[in-house]
């Protein structure tokens, strides 16, 4: 789903060609290890233009090239991408699912994502708790397997403590973002 957030957003600020779209997309993904190819954006377009979320605009031929059809996105497209951003922070599950979304907040109410942080922090804190809560040194195991509990444990609780960091982060921007309009 976060390819079509990309897509929905890019055509939301004007109609565009699958290929610039891409290279739009290639330039968040830098940042990441996610790499997308040619098919899986036009895979994209084509599941995007069935549901009707989006439409051929014009499609231009040329003698030895492909034909280029230029996109853009419907209503009820519009609808879909704001509708989308928000399930993404509902059904949380890495900082990374939520980088399609989070290029695209111009596009929705601040003030919910707000609050969609707000509940994730809440559930992330619950998670640390749980983590504190379990004893390895109560199973009865081998000394390395005990060793190996502990360093997951410990990886666990801190990636998650970082995660929480980072989302109080970017709910003070979100918050911001929401004073402002």
């Amino acid at each position: 789903m976060s390819i079509q957030i990309f897509i929905l957003g890019a055509l939301s600020e004007g109609n565009c060609y699958p290929y610039d779209i891409k290279k739009k997309i290639g330039k968040h993904l830098d940042q990441t290890e996610a790499r997308i190819t040619e098919g899986t954006i036009y895979y994209n377009f084509e599941v995007l233009h069935k549901k009707g979320l989006i439409e051929k605009i014009e499609t231009i031929q040329s003698e030895n090239r492909p034909d280029k059809t230029m996109y853009g996105i419907t209503d009820q497209g519009r609808l879909a991408l704001e509708e989308s951003i928000y399930k993404v922070f509902q059904k949380f599950t890495t900082i990374q699912s939520l980088y399609a979304a989070l290029v695209n907040l111009d596009k929705v109410d601040n003030q919910k994502i707000a609050y969609l942080i707000e509940d994730i922090i809440v559930k992330q804190r619950k998670k640390l708790d749980y983590i504190d809560e379990q004893k390895p040194e109560e199973i009865k195991v081998s000394e390395d397997l005990m060793d190996a509990l502990w360093l997951m444990r410990d990886h666990a609780y801190h990636t998650i403590e970082s995660n929480i960091t980072w989302l109080e982060k970017l709910l003070r921007h979100v918050q911001s973002r929401a004073l402002r309009h």
